[in-house]
């Protein structure tokens, strides 16, 4: 029998004492006592002989936790000495697959890795010298899109999560928020794969992605009364079952059937746009909320207490449960950690990888991942990338004057008070010149307002008495227009996409898309399909069946048929 901490024992235990029937809307007390059993039981899951929670969703977790205010470096077996979750997850991604230039891995796993690292406390630019997790998603950026890796919503929406939690300034996401714009349906939702064509755009959108792309607008700043997101919030809301407060599935089995993770992914994007999901807008004429039906998916007795179920309380999985706690406990699909643990020093002058975003005009924006040594001049890291970035390109050229930037890529402020300024990690915006970059660093860099300067201003006398006013003088002639600012706003109208179906386990074995498991068998490649990030890197997709097992696998290219099989 798998060995589980005391602390996980006492705290399962209590939470089955007190599990109750939960009243129709759900209390404050009954949420609380809800979150205390689910993370008992997510807890209870840990391999005491490694700290990982196996399974699908076993890194997840990390987030799910902090989200209830669970220490992940406090997760560990009953032993002294026993690993903890943290000390698992820091081995895991500082294997060598996970450092790999140029990034091989999937946008996903790269968003996932960020997300998860930072609730477990640990700096994901950071992890070793080698392993640097933003670094490596900038890697995955495609200028051509202002997405990451191969289009999709999918890859957009954890992309802009991931970065935003990395220190990663807005306006550096604006291309990605855009993109993310574009792909929205006409119905008012997301799906999981682009939306590039008004046919597409034209086919239902898919509930839990809709969630999570409502998540990724409005921790990218956008507002709740945005347009865009206030046409996703409506349409979800027409997703709502009457009888039990949850979010109908598209892809549900049979169709719309509601599910835990559908629903934890909708409470996740509500969440982030400071939605209350049970006010009166959130509830139905029967009295239920999204969050009514979550908590009544949570078992309620035996030795999975406390767990959620995938579409009943019959029996707990892992994915479901890390999934409702996160969402119930008000997370997002970031969570902020109990504790930080200190990342590795790293001597002057070693190579470590960093991620540059570099702003050339108001959504004009490069994003890549640069290697240069720690403590180098930001003017040196600049000539590193001229010689090689991931993607190729990103600094193409660059001069300076007195020790300072004075040109990017062939663009030079235009104001006489205008310069190339710069910020580093999340410190204050400076004049771009030879200030060091330190290890993991992620450098901004844009044309702003040159900073004061530091020097102290000479002492002033004091004033005397006021004088009376003199008398108006007449109007003189209007001047000529004033040139547009070089950080103008621009408006833009948002569009609202919509597309067709997932694909299933893309990318490498064992680090399948979400909620993989519990889909019936159904076409997921267009004719012509799309290689690579969304199909796995041969430019298949694998169906998966609702009991877990491999469905049917379409080559790409192959015509689908008609509908749902």
């Amino acid at each position: 029998m798998r060995a589980v901490s005391l602390r996980c024992t006492f705290a399962l235990c209590a939470s089955l004492m007190t599990f109750v029937a939960l009243p129709s809307i759900a209390t404050a007390t009954s949420t609380e006592a809800a979150i205390a059993g689910a993370a008992a039981y997510v807890r209870a899951q840990q391999d005491a002989a490694t700290g990982a929670l196996p399974g699908f969703g076993g890194d997840w977790a990390a987030t799910a936790l902090a989200a209830a205010g669970v220490d992940t470096a406090e997760v560990r077996g009953p032993n002294p000495g026993d690993p903890s979750l943290q000390d698992f997850l820091l081995g895991e991604y500082t294997l060598p697959t996970w450092d790999e230039d140029p990034p091989l891995g999937t946008v996903a796993e790269y968003a996932r890795s960020t997300l998860v690292s930072l609730a477990a406390g640990l700096d994901p630019a950071r992890l070793s010298a080698t392993s640097n997790q933003p670094a490596q998603l900038a890697g995955r950026w495609n200028p051509a899109t202002g997405s990451f890796g191969e289009a999709s919503s999918y890859n957009t929406a954890f992309a802009i999560l991931s970065l935003k939690a990395a220190g990663l300034p807005r306006w550096a996401l604006g291309p990605t928020v855009s993109f993310l714009r574009q792909n929205q349906h006409e119905d008012g939702g997301w799906t999981f794969t682009a939306a590039l064509t008004p046919a597409a755009r034209e086919e239902p959108s898919e509930e839990d992605m809709t969630g999570a792309a409502i998540a990724a607008l409005c921790e990218a700043g956008v507002p709740s009364y945005d347009p865009a997101v206030a046409s996703a919030l409506g349409y979800l809301r027409g997703r709502l079952i009457d009888a039990s407060g949850g979010i109908e599935y598209l892809w549900g089995f049979p169709a719309g059937s509601p599910n835990a993770d559908t629903n934890a992914w909708v409470l996740s994007g509500l969440n982030a746009c400071g939605v209350d999901p049970q006010s009166p807008e959130w509830t139905t004429s029967a009295g239920k909320t999204p969050v009514d039906y979550l908590l009544s998916l949570q078992v309620p007795s035996g030795v999975e207490a406390g767990g959620f179920g995938y579409e009943d309380a019959s029996a707990a999985n892992l994915y479901s449960s890390q999934d409702a706690l996160r969402a119930i406990a008000g997370g997002v699909f970031a969570a902020s950690p109990q504790s930080t643990r200190t990342a590795p020093s790293v001597a002057a002058g070693t190579p470590v990888p960093h991620l540059l975003a570099i702003e050339l005009a108001p959504g004009n924006v490069r994003i890549c991942k640069v290697t240069a040594a720690a403590e180098a001049p930001l003017t040196q890291l600049l000539a590193a990338a001229q010689v090689a970035s991931r993607p190729a390109g990103c600094v193409s050229s660059f001069s300076t004057e007195s020790g300072r930037v004075k040109s990017l890529n062939g663009v030079t402020p235009e104001g006489e008070d205008e310069a190339w300024v710069a910020r580093l990690d999340r410190g204050a915006i400076v004049l771009a010149a030879d200030q060091p970059v330190g290890f993991g660093d992620v450098i901004a860099m844009r044309i702003g307002q040159a900073p004061s300067s530091d020097a102290p201003a000479p002492a002033q006398g004091s004033f005397g008495t006021q004088g009376l006013p003199g008398p108006a003088g007449d109007p003189g002639k209007r001047g000529p227009r004033g040139r547009r600012g070089h950080h103008a706003r621009k408006s833009c109208k948002a569009r609202h996409p919509r597309v067709g179906r997932r694909p299933r386990n893309g990318g490498r074995p064992g680090l399948g898309w979400p909620h993989g498991k519990h889909f019936p068998p159904r076409p997921c490649c267009r004719a012509g399909g799309l290689a690579g990030e969304l199909l796995g890197e041969r430019g298949r997709c694998q169906h998966r069946a609702g009991d877990g097992r491999p469905g049917r696998v379409r080559p790409a290219g192959e015509q689908r048929p008609p509908g749902p099989s």
